[in-house]
């Protein structure tokens, strides 16, 4: 609230910008005192224009619609200063600024700090030009800040008239003014202001000002009467006057601004000098100089020595070095990722690299960028000067090279606004070195002696002096050698150098070498200078005359060069008049090459011809010896020769000897003796031979050649034909079919001896018809004229080629097939005739084979037509047959389809055999059709004997295993197999995928007919395209086991051990398609592979292949029960098939036999009997084992003996707990307890399978007899509880004694009940008579030598006394 009053009040131009005192005496004033004060109107905002009513007695107004027809003064109601509870008035003029009486009417909305005096939200009527009072009473509740609104309307407008309460304010008693007066550039001058806090409410102030001034603090608290102080600085960087604000920010919103004023100038600091002069100084070494600062002032100066003039220039450089660390820093980053590859220290290491970047950057941004140089060196660098004071700067000089240096550098100090320049001056010396002597005349040298001096490097300075030869570049300085071409001369001391000499040029020299020394600006030289002497030699002939020679024929000329001194002497020959280019071509050259361009006249060579050859052109000749020259000329310029054969001598010099050179190149004239060659009649690109007689009369040998011919590039004019001869014309070779003729020979060219003549054999081929005329060239070896003329004149005739028959009708065939003719073409010439033949149209039902070959001479050649039609209907066409060099042959072409242009993509007819298939499934055929016709075809299918096949749009169901997901088998009367879709329109081009489904429940064999009519085009009627036979074969799965029932019998007698038993089981596959099998068998059996491991639960059905067996397993475990009664499982192995429902079973039996006694009662009971006296019972007790029993009586007379009395249990065998049947292979069933057998697999088959071949059909019977009630869950449990009582109800009427024992206990127990409480007067007595039978203990009770027999028979006897 309170910011939205302040953002009101300073938006008025007198409260905009206050000065503290105008802000405290605004913020004095009361409500009385402020409504008094307020002198500016302003028209209120319309918040809403209203429409003015039809009924309206006042039609025009004077005011515009954009202007208000109500002055409200003041503009704005406004309380300040009041005191909660209090209650403040202030009237509201509302004046009518129209020209017409307005309805006005002001409603206030409720509120409990603003009300109306008076009724509110009445209207009222207002004449022109008068005034309405509206007061507003404020009671407010504290003294903080409140805004209301005051609502008028009128009959065309709605506006509002803001009410503010402005609670208390802070004010702080800043100056409007603060003068800094004169103050000094670059240094810092301050002024403490104490400030209170005028205001009735706590200040919470921010302070803000501009550079170069700056305030402290920049913000705070002050509570009511407190007060603060504030700094205020000034440090201007620039010289004149500065003029800003200091604002303060009141929490409130309010801001009030003091001006600053201040004045910059220059202090009265300076250097003593402005240039220093430093002496001369040895590079490595330092000199120094002293320069003052004086202070003349009265502030402290700050001094800095800087290497730029400004601060601009200094930004600069800093920035120049941001620009390298990250350059830097870049190509660290990039190597990093370049050579590593991303890992768990990746990002560790590029934290890194940010890090180091950015200390790098915080370096440089707060260095001070002192003056730091390599050469000059001021100390110190930075300082302070007190008032009215100096201070000394020394300048150390260092220079790195003997060169003259000047700098410029900076003093930055306070109170002077620009920078104070030091010019600074010196010169670097180098060492001092000269050699003892400058120059060495050597005199007269032998050239290729070596010799060989010596000279001395003196070093005159205080400083080492490194030196180096630079290397000589001229011929003259290469032949010195100076030992050693480098080193380090001491101070004050010398250094031989070794100079060797062994000149191989002649003639006078003088030589400077150049020796650097190190930061020396010039080199030290040492000149040489003398003369060499070279070797003398002469030739035996004063010059070479070769005479005539005839064009590209080359002649031989010998001379000899004698070395007349006494060294070794090199030399060098050659003829300057002589061409650069490529050696020239002799005649035995040039006539191997028929085609070369050198034939021709219009032929230039760019460069001239190397015509002559030395042999050899350099080499040395010792000492007083001699060389053999041999000089040969091949000349390929008509014309005289005029020249020189130089010498030059290896380091003496060139052209030392010139010997002279002549001779004359002749071109023999040679002429054809029959320039006119007729040969008659000839055929057309048929080879003609004849000669040509080639005469030379001069008396020099000569080199032809019968040029290539050149093709015509132009078209032939009615010009070019004379008397039906056409004219050979010269053009290029790529127009060669436009010639006439064409002619060859098989030896263009030779060579023809001086008075001698040549044959000139030349072969001509007619290309054209009729008579022709060309003109073949023979050219001169080095003749400057044209070529001679050679006429060549024949008449060209064609083929003869007979073509028949001239009509081909192929009459009715079957579509989409070739069906073809043959076309005869006979040649009656001698030459073979080219032949092409075409179909006059494009996208032709016929094609040629061949379509084009050559019919050679007196042949026929036999072409094939073939017609392959894609409709049923009447076809016409034309064949083209074109012959070269006649006429175009047409031969019209006829022939009508018949049959379909519909195809399969697989073999479909006439018959389609399936092979076999399983009944019960599906089985399926995927073909394709494809319209290869014209026109759209409407297929049906059906099948012979049958209704037509409904459409079925649903795709045939994948064929899936027997059971849930079977086929629906097809309904008494319809047909086995079907194809979907049933109806399919084919268009032009289109393939339709087919399937042929079939299924029988049945085991038969199927041949059902297809049909397949259609309707082709806008034809109406159905006509039989096809028909297929389907064959199908189905059967049901048929399996061969061996054997077909198992039995395992096991007698337990005292020392066995209970192990598990295993037979072998076969299943061969005797079908003609391999099946999947599940194998189904229930505990205490299971199923095996051949090594007797138990498959595993989770085995997939097993494939067997056509003729493949199947070798198992079959586990008997004789531990599954927890008894030592002798027991019978009866059980059925189900071998189930995934492709049929078809069951075969493999009847399992199991006999467990323990030594068992039976006993027909389960008490004795002797009745009352006397005292004394002996009575005497009988019993008859059933051996119902097959194993003999040892057994014995014994008495239990009390209870004592009944306590130690031990009946061990069985074994106790855990089976695990299993369903009872399994989709899969095996049955799971614990062992751990059953010791494996220790015979031999052979030994136990052999032992079970005893005569199984007379046992098994027995065994089968009887166990599927026992077995038929296994089929059913229920079935199964009953089967398991007739197996646990088996024993006792095959034979002879037995009991459990278990059982039996239980029986006594119960009985005995309840008759204890009933004994009276005196047991010793009882005349009952009742022992327990024990039968002993020795068994085999199981492991576990065998170390126990107190239980060592078993009584499994409890016989309680009873009498009464």
């Amino acid at each position: 609230m309170s910011h939205q009053i302040t953002e009101r009040l300073m938006g008025h131009s007198h409260v905009a910008g206050l000065t503290p005192s105008a802000f405290q005496k605004e913020m004095s004033l009361n409500t009385k005192q402020r409504l008094a004060t307020a002198k500016k109107l302003s028209l209120p905002p319309i918040v809403q224009p209203q429409d003015k009513p039809g009924t309206s007695h006042h039609k025009f107004s004077a005011a515009a619609p954009e202007q208000r027809s109500f002055q409200p003064c003041p503009p704005e109601v406004v309380f300040q200063n009041y005191s909660p509870g209090e209650v403040c008035e202030v009237p509201l003029v509302l004046r009518n600024r129209d020209k017409v009486p307005h309805l006005l009417k002001v409603t206030l909305k409720s509120s409990p700090y603003f009300q109306l005096v008076g009724p509110n939200d009445v209207c009222r009527k207002v004449p022109p030009g008068l005034y309405t009072t509206v007061r507003i009473l404020f009671t407010p509740g504290q003294r903080k800040d409140y805004f209301h609104q005051l609502l008028c309307t009128t009959e065309s407008e709605e506006f509002i008239v803001p009410i503010w309460a402005i609670g208390g304010r802070a004010i702080l008693d800043f100056p409007d003014q603060l003068d800094f007066s004169t103050c000094p550039v670059k240094y810092t001058t301050q002024k403490t202001l104490l400030v209170h806090n005028v205001g009735n409410r706590p200040a919470r102030y921010e302070l803000s000002t501009q550079s170069p001034f700056s305030v402290t603090p920049a913000m705070g608290t002050l509570d009511v009467g407190d007060a603060v102080e504030v700094a205020v600085e000034f440090r201007p960087l620039k010289t004149g006057d500065h003029c800003r604000s200091l604002v303060v920010h009141y929490d409130t919103g309010e801001d009030t601004h003091t001006s600053l004023h201040a004045r910059a100038v220059d202090a009265h600091i300076r250097l003593d000098r402005n240039t220093v002069t430093l002496e001369k100084t040895y590079i490595t070494m330092s000199n120094s100089a002293t320069v003052l600062i004086h202070n003349c002032s009265d502030i402290t100066a700050r001094f800095q020595w800087k290497a730029v003039d400004t601060e601009e220039q200094e930004e600069q450089l800093r920035q120049r070095q941001y620009h390298r660390i990250y350059q830097q820093q870049r190509h660290k980053l990039y190597s990093f990722l370049k050579e590593r590859e991303v890992d768990i220290t990746c990002r560790e290491r590029l934290a890194l690299l940010n890090h180091t970047f950015q200390s790098e950057v915080a370096k440089i941004r707060g260095d001070p960028m002192l003056l730091d140089d390599d050469i000059f060196s001021l100390v110190p660098k930075e300082g302070e000067i007190m008032p009215k004071c100096s201070a000394e700067i020394s300048v150390f000089f260092t220079p790195q090279a003997a060169q003259v240096y000047e700098r410029t550098v900076y003093c930055d100090i306070s109170g002077r606004e620009n920078r104070l320049p030091l010019l600074l001056m010196g010169e670097g010396l180098g060492p001092r070195v000269h050699f003892h002597f400058e120059e060495l005349n050597i005199g007269e040298v032998f050239v290729r002696v070596t010799h060989r001096y010596e000279a001395y490097l003196i070093n005159k300075g205080p400083i080492e002096a490194p030196f180096k030869l630079i290397p000589p570049t001229t011929a003259m300085g290469s032949c010195f050698t100076f030992l050693p071409q480098e080193g380090i001369v001491a101070p004050e001391k010398l250094q031989a150098i070794r100079v060797s000499f062994c000149p191989t040029i002649r003639g006078e020299f003088e030589e400077q070498f150049y020796f650097h020394v190190a930061e020396s600006p010039k080199p030290v030289i040492f000149t040489v200078r003398g003369s060499v002497m070279g070797p003398t030699f002469h030739f035996d002939v004063p010059a070479l005359h070769f005479g005539d020679i005839a064009f590209g024929f080359p002649h031989t000329l010998k001379c000899c060069l004698f070395n007349t001194s006494l060294t070794p002497m090199g030399f060098s020959l050659y003829i300057p008049g002589d061409g650069l280019g490529v050696p020239s071509v002799s005649s035995t050259t040039q006539i191997g090459k028929p085609s070369s361009q050198l034939w021709r006249k219009e032929v230039r060579v760019l460069r001239r011809l190397q015509e002559f050859t030395i042999n050899p052109h350099s080499g040395t000749v010792r000492a007083l010896g001699s060389q053999d020259i041999k000089v040969t000329l091949c000349p390929n310029t008509v014309g005289d020769y005029n020249l020189e054969l130089v010498l030059d001598v290896e380091d003496v010099g060139r052209k030392v000897f010139a010997l002279p050179l002549t001779a004359r190149c002749i071109v023999p004239t040679l002429r054809v003796l029959n320039p006119v060659v007729e040969l008659g009649h000839c055929c057309l690109k048929v080879l003609y031979d004849e000669k040509v007689t080639l005469v030379n009369d001069s008396d020099f040998p000569g080199c032809y050649c019968l040029l290539p011919q050149v093709w015509p590039c132009i078209h032939l004019l009615p010009s070019d034909f004379t008397g039906g001869v056409i004219r050979g014309i010269k053009g290029c070779q790529e127009h060669k079919e436009e010639a006439a003729a064409w002619y060859s020979s098989l030896a263009p060219s030779g060579i023809i001896e001086a008075h001698s003549s040549v044959q000139i054999p030349i072969t001509l081929q007619a290309q054209l018809l009729g008579q022709c005329s060309i003109t073949a060239k023979l050219a001169v070896f080095g003749r400057p004229g044209s070529p001679l003329e050679i006429r060549l004149e024949c008449v060209g005739q064609g083929p003869v080629v007979y073509v028949h028959p001239r009509e081909i009708n192929f009459g009715s065939i079957p579509v989409l097939e070739d069906c073809s003719k043959t076309l005869h073409l006979a040649n009656q010439c001698k030459i073979p005739a080219a032949f092409q033949v075409e179909m006059a149209v494009e996208r032709s039902c016929w094609r040629i084979e061949p379509s084009k070959g050559v019919v050679p001479p007196s042949s026929e050649v036999s072409v094939a037509v073939i017609a392959n039609l894609n409709d049923t209907v009447k076809f016409q066409e034309k064949l083209k047959v074109f012959i070269e060099n006649n006429p175009v042959t047409i031969i019209p072409l006829q022939a009508v389809g018949i049959g379909t242009t519909v195809v399969t993509d697989k073999p479909l007819v006439p018959k389609l055999d399936l092979k076999s298939c399983f009944s019960f499934s599906r089985c399926f055929y995927h073909f394709q059709l494809t319209n290869r016709g014209r026109r759209t075809q409407r297929l049906y299918w059906s099948t012979e004997g049958f209704r037509t096949f409904r459409r079925s749009a649903r795709a045939p169901a994948p064929a899936g295993p027997p059971g849930k997901g079977a086929p629906p088998m097809p309904r008494p009367g319809s047909p086995v197999f079907k194809l979907c879709p049933a109806q399919v329109d084919l268009r032009p081009g289109q393939t339709v995928d087919m399937v042929l489904e079939g299924c029988s429940s049945t085991v038969q064999e199927v041949k059902e007919r297809l049909l397949c009519h259609a309707v082709v085009g806008k034809e109406t009627a159905k006509k039989q395209i096809l028909q297929t036979d389907v064959i199908c074969n189905f059967i049901c799965p048929a399996v061969q086991m061996s054997p077909r029932a198992i039995a395992f019998r096991v007698e337990k007698k005292p020392s066995d051990v209970l192990t598990l038993q295993y037979q072998p089981l076969t299943l061969k596959n005797t079908s003609s398609l391999p099946f999947s099998v599940v194998l189904d068998l229930e505990q205490p059996f299971l199923v095996c592979n051949v090594n007797r491991k138990p498959l595993p639960a989770n085995c997939k059905p097993v494939r067997v292949g056509v003729g493949k067996e199947l070798h198992l397993c079959i586990c008997f475990n004789p531990a599954y029960k927890n008894s030592l009664i002798s027991w019978v499982v009866k059980k059925v192995l189900r071998v189930s098939f995934m492709e049929h429902p078809h069951v075969e079973k493999i009847p399992l039996r199991g006999e467990v036999c323990f030594p068992n006694l039976h006993l027909p009662t389960k008490a004795v009971d002797f009745g009352c009997i006397i005292n004394d006296t002996e009575q005497e019972l009988k019993m008859e007790m059933t051996n119902c084992s097959p194993l003999p029993v040892n057994y014995h009586w014994s008495f239990l007379t009390d209870s004592q003996v009944n306590t130690i009395r031990f009946i061990p249990s069985p074994p106790k065998f855990k089976p695990r707990s299993l369903n009872k049947r399994r989709v899969f292979l095996r049955r799971y069933s614990r062992t751990e307890s059953v010791e494996e057998p220790t015979e031999t697999p052979e030994t136990t088959q052999d032992s079970a399978q005893e005569d199984s071949a007379l046992e098994d059909s027995a065994l089968e019977d009887s166990l599927l007899e026992d077995s038929a009630l296994e089929d059913s869950d229920e079935q199964d449990s009953a089967q398991e509880d007739h197996a646990q009582e088996g024993p006792a109800q095959e034979g002879p009427a037995q009991e459990d004694p278990a059982q039996e024992d239980s029986d006594q206990e119960d009985s005995a127990q309840e008759d204890s009940d009933q004994e009276p409480e005196d047991a010793e007067h009882s005349l009952e007595s009742e022992v327990d008579f024990l039968v002993h039978l020795p068994l085999a203990l199981p492991p576990q009770l065998a170390t126990k030598k107190s239980y060592s027999c078993q009584p499994p028979f409890l016989l309680p006897f009873r009498s009464v006394p």
